[in-house]
C-alpha cells in the first residue's frame, strides 16, 4: 500500500470521523447536563435525513435553504422530546428514561416507515460534484463540508457554553441541579435548551452526512450505536473528547477498511469500545461533564 493512498484513507477518516464527533457531541450533551441516556438520539439524525430529503425532493428547496431549516425544526423536536421524556423522567429512576427514548425511537422509526416506504432514498447535494486534487489526495466537496461543519459547530457551542449566561447556567446544572434551584436557576428550561441543542447538533451531522449515504428507516440504529461507542471512548459528558473520538473512530474505519477490507470497517468500532471499557473505563478524558 503506497504513501498516497494512506493518506486518502486518512483524508476520508478524518471528514467521517468529524462527522461522528458532530453526532455523538449531542449525546454527550444530553448525558453531561442532564444525567439522561437518549437512545432516541439515533432517530432524531434519521427523521433529520429524511426531513432535508423531503425538503428538497418534494418541497423543492435548494440544499442550502433545505438544510438550516431541517436544523430549526429538529431543535423543534428535541424541545417535544424534552417535555414528552426528558422533563417527566428528570427525577427518576436511570432506568425510566432509558425505557421511554427507546419507546420514541421504535415509534419514530416505524412512523418514517409508514410515511416514507423502506426503499432508500438519497439526497441530492451541490458539494457532491466539487473535488479537490492534493497532490494526488481528493478532497470531495461533502466532505470537507463535513468537516467545516463540524468544526464551526464545536467552537461555537463550546463559546454559548462559557460566554453566555445560559450556557453558564446549563455547566453549573451538569454540576449539581439542587444547587441550580438554591440559586434561582430555572432546571426545566435548561432541560429544554439541552435537549434542542442535542438535537440541532444530531441534525448539523443528518445533514452534512446524509448526502453521502442512502436513507433508510432504521439508519438511526447505527448512528446511535457508533455515537455511544465514541462517547464511552472520549468520555461520558465530555463534549471534546466526543468529537476527538469520533476522529479516532473515522479514522480507524476508514483504515480498516482500506486494509483489511469492508467487512472490519463496522466493527472496529465496538472493538475500540470494548478495549476502553476492559482498559480505561471513564474513558479517554473522563467524565468531565464539565462542558
Amino acid at each position: 500500500m503506497d504513501a498516497s493512498l494512506l493518506l486518502q484513507l486518512l483524508a476520508n477518516g478524518v471528514s467521517v470521523g468529524l462527522g461522528y464527533g458532530l453526532a455523538a457531541v449531542g449525546l454527550a450533551l444530553v448525558f453531561g447536563i442532564l444525567e439522561q441516556v437518549n437512545f432516541a438520539h439515533g432517530e432524531v439524525y434519521m427523521v433529520g435525513a429524511f426531513a432535508l430529503w423531503f425538503l428538497g425532493q418534494r418541497a423543492g428547496l435548494p440544499y442550502g435553504v433545505a438544510y438550516p431549516l431541517m436544523v430549526v425544526l429538529m431543535a423543534g423536536l428535541g424541545l417535544l422530546l424534552a417535555e414528552v421524556v426528558f422533563l417527566p423522567t428528570l427525577n427518576r429512576p436511570f432506568e425510566s428514561v432509558i425505557l421511554a427514548t427507546f419507546a420514541v425511537s421504535i415509534i419514530l422509526q416505524n412512523l418514517v416507515r409508514l410515511v416514507f416506504g423502506a426503499t432508500p432514498l438519497h439526497i441530492d447535494s451541490p458539494l457532491e460534484g466539487l473535488t479537490l486534487d492534493l497532490g494526488g489526495v481528493l478532497l470531495f466537496g461533502q466532505r470537507m463540508f463535513i468537516a467545516v461543519v463540524a468544526v464551526l459547530a464545536l467552537a461555537l457551542l463550546t463559546t454559548f457554553l462559557r460566554r453566555t449566561e445560559t450556557g453558564r447556567a446549563m455547566r453549573a446544572m451538569a454540576q449539581s441541579k439542587d444547587a441550580c434551584l438554591m440559586v434561582g436557576i430555572d432546571v426545566r428550561r435548561i432541560t429544554r435548551i439541552t435537549a434542542a441543542a442535542g438535537a440541532a447538533l444530531c441534525a448539523l451531522a443528518a445533514g452534512a452526512m446524509a448526502p453521502m449515504f442512502d436513507l433508510y428507516p432504521n439508519m438511526g440504529s447505527d448512528v446511535v450505536f457508533k455515537s455511544f461507542a465514541v462517547v464511552i471512548i472520549g468520555g461520558m459528558g465530555n463534549i471534546s473528547g466526543a468529537m476527538l473520538a469520533g476522529l479516532l473512530l473515522g479514522v480507524a474505519e476508514s483504515m480498516a477498511g482500506g486494509v483489511l477490507g469492508a467487512a472490519y470497517r463496522d466493527g472496529i468500532g465496538f472493538v475500540l469500545m470494548i478495549l476502553m471499557l476492559l482498559l480505561r473505563p471513564q474513558g479517554l478524558f473522563g467524565k468531565s461533564v464539565r462542558v
